[in-house]
């Protein structure tokens, strides 16, 4: 029976939060389909995670799909609703906190956007990323999604009226009778657990919003029938194949490349041209690309070469994505990948960026995911079936992870085999 519904906003995010449940021995399931009918889960599922793949539509349609979501799920009962929300405060955050508070049907939700766990705080209402504004950070920065301005109150207003508040603030006066954000400021992961304490204690169904941080607590106050068990890692080879423009993302590959990872690096010709795997020029890239990998323990796949030096192909691949390419490049990169796998590679694949990622799930027709385990903060791991063969798939949200990351991966899969989390 589904004791926690997470609406997600993209597939990196949907897996880093439904991996903490996953890890704590619940039943947890992943549907990339928007239009699931909940009612129809298996009974045995006690974490369901609908990616809503809402992070770039328009805040309009944003909304309509969070809250048809988030309508089945009050009807239904489930005792727990929560919006997982970007902990850099990317997206339509105001729309889907909107949808869910009016699907909610009077209910008041409690936003923590905090990720003390990886120095993302907020206080006063402000969020930082490690002591610095969160748009004053890389997130700032972002070709395509810039958070503007560090006030959360100031972004979920942007694109909403329904009236926000801060918590320490809520307590001093009457709660407005319509539906309310409250929004916590919180700078440790013991605060998390102190008013996740308090809501559970006083709501009906718990109405929450935020980030991995947050389900990291959540998990630790939930009982589930702990009957799933974890997987290792069957494979030893590893490929990274980034799609990321995230500086953060960009560091780790260089810093792998000069710590002995192989890097292939794309063409424009390779990522914009729809048709080219089926051309002879294709067929013939394809065998050799298989061959350096399957030559290679650690590989990377890097989404455009960098002629004319990194920051030249840096601000490239700022430019093609801006250019409408957003969707083709992943979704080229994704039949990359998969044609790589029908020609039998055999490693643990691990996807940079949710939009690359699900450009390969796209390619593949899975509809459903179960997570494994998350390995390092914002990575996990997780299998899909395809192809009569079981696939284990790695994958890492763009803005995670310190520069080393990557090289620490391929130690622990590569040199030792793994039997603990990358630290």
């Amino acid at each position: 029976m589904v004791k926690l519904i997470i609406i997600a906003d993209d597939f990196t995010g949907a897996l880093d939060t439904a991996v903490q449940f996953a890890s704590d021995g619940a039943n947890t399931k992943v549907i990339i389909n928007t239009d699931y009918e909940i009612s129809k889960v298996d009974q045995k599922v006690e974490v369901l995670v609908i990616n809503s793949e809402t992070r770039h539509l328009t805040p309009e349609e944003a909304y309509k799909v969070v809250f048809n979501i988030a309508s089945q799920a009050f009807n239904l009962k489930i005792p727990y609703i929560f919006k997982k929300t970007d902990s850099a405060l990317r997206g339509n955050i105001g729309s889907e906190l909107s949808a869910v508070a009016d699907a909610s049907m009077n209910k008041s939700i409690h936003f923590i956007p905090a990720f003390p766990q990886i120095g993302r705080i907020t206080k006063n209402g402000i969020h930082y990323i490690e002591g610095t504004p969160v748009h004053e950070s890389v997130f700032g920065k972002d070709p395509f999604e810039p958070v503007r301005t560090s006030n959360v109150v100031d972004i979920i207003s942007d694109q909403s009226d329904i009236s926000v508040a801060l918590w320490s603030e809520a307590l001093d006066r009457a709660l407005p009778a319509k539906p309310s954000i409250y929004l916590h400021d919180i700078e440790t992961e013991a605060e998390i657990s102190s008013i996740l304490n308090k809501i559970i204690e006083v709501q009906n169904p718990v109405v929450i919003a935020g980030c991995a941080g947050l389900a990291s607590v959540l998990t630790k106050k939930l009982s589930f029938e702990d009957e799933v068990s974890t997987n290792k890692f069957q494979k030893n080879n590893l490929l990274v194949v980034c799609g990321s423009v995230n500086p953060i993302t960009l560091a780790q590959l260089d810093f792998a490349e000069k710590n002995g990872y192989h890097r292939v690096r794309l063409s424009e010709e390779h990522i914009l041209d729809d048709d080219f795997l089926s051309s002879q020029d294709g067929k013939i890239f394809l065998q050799t690309l298989f061959i350096e990998i399957t030559g290679n323990k650690t590989c990377i796949i890097d989404s455009i070469d960098d002629m004319g030096g990194e920051a030249h192909s840096n601000e490239r691949k700022d430019q093609l994505a801006m250019n409408g390419n957003r969707t083709r490049i992943s979704s080229n990169i994704g039949k990359i990948i998969k044609a790589l796998i029908e020609k039998g590679l055999d490693s643990t694949i691990m996807i940079t960026g949710g939009d690359t990622l699900m450009g390969f799930i796209n390619q593949t027709d899975i509809k459903e995911i179960r997570p494994i385990e998350e390995i390092a903060s914002g990575t996990v791991l997780f299998t899909i079936d395809f192809g009569g063969r079981t696939i284990q798939i790695l994958s890492k949200s763009g803005g995670f992870g310190d520069e080393k990351l990557l090289v620490t991966l391929a130690e622990r899969m590569v040199h030792e085999g793994r039997d603990s989390k990358v630290c």
